[in-house]
């Protein structure tokens, strides 16, 4: 959700909250190429408004980014933007959070490319020290902070942080950092893999997964026979009991969200929910 318009982002989100759906997740690219990129040049609203007119929509449903660029933005400032969309959505917050990848963005917003990495995993440590600490102090390379005041913080004392990406640096940055992982246009046999590498650094460095979210984000559209579409998406085009039994096999390797993004002639959401809610949803487990 997130390139629609008011009104369908509204009945969306009420919709979803209303129809069981576990949480509403929306993405984040400030710039795409107008033409010859990797990925199409679509629009997409910003994620963290979006997210803060869903949450005044809705009261149970969780809020979440599929993902957020951490090094596009200041990460005292998104800090802040999280904590305060934490706090007005009442701690229903999953921050999906990745370096990017996407050069020519990075280029237009003069943010540091070669550096992503390490950006984003100072942010996330300085986020959780501005989350917990009303007068945080934080010494990294590309912050210092010292007698300052934050606020506000979120009224649990964190957010939860989904790390994405499908590499084995990302899978390790989710294990050392984060409170989960966030895969993306992988099938299952693919997200097992991943899965095994996060099993072999948590023991590698004795952390423990218990509480660990692993989630994946598929995009899925209906089709009369079985069509994989490639190119940047990965999509899964078939029909209906075939996109329930092929989101099935997510589960059975140990996801324990699968995140849906549609594709194909029926992708409005309103048109792909009255189809999904009818012909896929009641053969899958949405415990």
């Amino acid at each position: 959700m997130g390139g629609g318009t008011a009104e369908e982002i509204a009945r969306v989100a009420i919709r979803a909250e209303q129809t069981g759906y576990h949480t509403i997740w929306v993405s984040d690219h400030l710039l795409v190429p107008d033409a010859g990129g990797t990925i199409p040049p679509i629009e997409i609203m910003d994620p963290i408004p979006t997210l803060a007119y869903a949450a005044a929509l809705t009261k149970t449903i969780r809020l979440a980014t599929s993902v957020l660029v951490v090094p596009y933005r200041n990460a005292i400032h998104l800090g802040k933007e999280l904590a305060t969309l934490d706090r007005l959505s009442n701690g229903r917050l999953i921050v999906g959070a990745a370096s990017g990848w996407l050069e020519a963005e990075f280029a237009a917003l003069g943010a540091p490319y070669q550096k992503r990495g390490a950006y984003t995993d100072e942010a996330i440590r300085l986020w959780r020290e501005l989350w917990r600490n009303p007068t945080p102090n934080f010494s990294g390379e590309f912050t210092q902070l010292s007698g300052m005041r934050f606020g506000p913080r979120p009224a649990a004392g964190n957010i939860p942080v989904w790390i994405g990406g499908i590499s084995k640096r990302a899978c390790r940055r989710a294990v050392e950092l984060g409170d989960g992982w966030h895969g993306t246009r992988m099938k299952p046999e693919e997200v097992a893999i991943r899965l095994g590498w996060i099993k072999e650094i948590a023991e590698r460095s004795g952390k423990s997964l218990d509480g660990f979210a692993i989630s994946h984000r598929v995009y899925i559209g209906f089709a009369e026979k079985w069509t994989e579409t490639g190119g940047y998406v990965q999509g899964i085009m078939a029909p209906p009991r075939e996109l329930a039994d092929y989101l099935s096999r997510f589960e059975a390797i140990g996801v324990d969200e699968i995140m849906v993004t549609p594709i194909g002639a029926d992708r409005g959401l309103d048109k792909f929910l009255d189809r999904f809610d009818a012909e896929v949803k009641r053969y899958v487990n949405t415990r």
